[in-house]
């Protein structure tokens, strides 16, 4: 039997269809809380992950997915990157077997706290940790989840403790969801990029979209004024932040970070209007926002300044870096094209104290189109290790080697962090290397 919302009222049984990060969370949930699962792995499982679910008598498939898991569901429950289009996940929908994302699965099984979801091409997580930042300042527990790193059912069933479950939501989980609705929802911003995850744009801002149909009257949507109107979905009291005024502290502060840091300040004051924009602490915020591969300032060598931003895996938040960064720079750009916005990046390129670009990977050739004949340095090589011998030939004393690859990384690396960590770990062992642990860019 199902509710209102299409989601079953008990579940006792669910197929996982996806076995990374988020599939492994749900089938931890599911031995947790004595609910039977089936896992469905396209690829080959890991020998730890087999393990794992034979001694917790978890039935599973590996290296292809079948309709076998569905004979005994109650709902299929999708990891972000199986699309909706999944063969497995049209046949239960012609057996009316729900589909949900692990955010709805989580919504329903969780104890209901107040939710604040944030979404947006860039700034996603920098919003989610300046709003946790912020809460907490005000004694107002958080928990955060989603994208961000720690799956939404991973705390599902340990949130006694928590105000405010603060989510960082993505395109993909966003494009599975039906009945998902935060109490506040965000967006950040939005500028091409997954298109050919999605198919095209206007897709892609559908995607974003469902994080706000299902929102009522009492509920608050966050949007930056120029998007406002182009999101016309759900009920819910709608808010923009970009007009906000800012202390004169925070005016050192990179444009993009001023802009999340207004985002994440209209969404707590949704929930704690005590929240003052003259109590904020900019240093005690600026802690808030460092991460890994974000504008990560990982040393220098000889008088080149080395910064770390392998979480760029799209053409905006390429530009914000060249935006952030004071004085000449060797840009290092590459990996697997995203296949949108690179004429507006190839426009800031232009626009930018640049002593050099230096093109790599898959989207060299693409690169090297773009930015050809237009007076900029150009070098082609294959990997991020020739791509630092080169940057490194042409900075000087003073500059920065600026790593911002404005691409997904999966034609060499796993994923964003493995890139970054390979990155730091050749700048390490380059002779003249020395650490430098303040960011001086933000």
């Amino acid at each position: 039997m199902t509710g209102a919302s299409g989601v079953p009222q008990t579940i006792h049984c669910v197929l996982v269809l996806g076995y990374g990060v988020t599939g492994r969370a749900v089938a931890a949930y599911c031995v947790r809380n004595g609910i039977a699962a089936f896992v469905s792995e396209a690829g080959e499982l890991l020998d730890a992950d087999r393990a794992w679910l034979q001694e917790n008598g978890i039935s599973f498939e590996e290296c292809g997915n079948t309709d076998r898991g569905l004979a005994d569901a109650d709902a299929v429950v999708l990891s972000p990157g199986v699309s909706s289009e999944h063969s497995v996940v049209r046949t239960a929908r012609a057996r009316c077997t729900p589909v949900l994302s692990e955010l709805e699965f989580a919504a329903h099984v969780a104890v209901r706290r107040t939710t604040i979801a944030v979404t947006g091409t860039n700034g996603k997580g920098s919003t989610v940790s300046l709003i946790a930042a912020m809460l907490g300042e005000a004694d107002v527990r958080s928990c955060v989840c989603g994208n961000i790193g720690t799956p939404y059912i991973a705390v599902a069933d340990h949130l006694n403790d928590v105000d405010v479950v603060v989510i960082e939501a993505s395109s993909f989980q966003l494009a599975q969801c039906s009945t998902f609705r935060p109490d506040v929802a965000v967006l950040t911003n939005l500028s091409p990029d997954h298109i050919r995850r999605h198919g095209s744009m206007a897709a892609y801002r559908e995607a974003k979209a469902r994080l706000f149909h299902r929102q009522r009257p009492s509920d608050v949507a966050v949007f930056p004024e120029a998007w406002r109107d182009r999101f016309p979905e759900g009920a819910a009291r709608r808010v923009t932040y970009d007009e906000a005024t800012l202390d004169i502290r925070f005016h050192r502060w990179p444009e993009h970070e001023r802009m999340n840091l207004m985002a994440a300040l209209a969404a707590c004051r949704a929930v704690a209007p005590r929240i003052s924009a003259s109590d904020l602490d900019p240093d005690f915020l600026l802690a808030a926002l460092a991460e890994p591969f974000r504008m990560e300032v990982v040393g220098a060598i000889d008088g080149v300044l080395i910064i770390n931003d392998s979480k760029s895996t799209n053409a905006a938040s390429a530009v914000a870096a060249l935006r952030a960064v004071d004085g000449s720079c060797v840009l290092l750009l590459g990996g697997y094209s995203k296949g949108a916005g690179y004429d507006a990046l190839a426009r800031e390129v232009l626009s930018s104290n640049l002593r050099a670009v230096v093109v790599f990977g898959a989207a060299a050739t693409e690169f090297e189109r773009l930015l050809a004949g237009d007076g900029v340095s150009l070098i082609r090589v294959d990997t991020v290790e020739q791509a630092i011998v080169a940057g490194l030939g042409r900075a000087r004393p003073g500059d920065a080697l600026l790593f911002s690859p404005a691409c997904s990384s999966f034609d060499q690396y796993a994923d964003y962090a493995d890139r970054g960590r390979t990155f730091n770990r050749l700048i390490a062992e380059r002779n003249g290397f020395s650490p430098r642990f303040q960011d001086t860019t933000r």
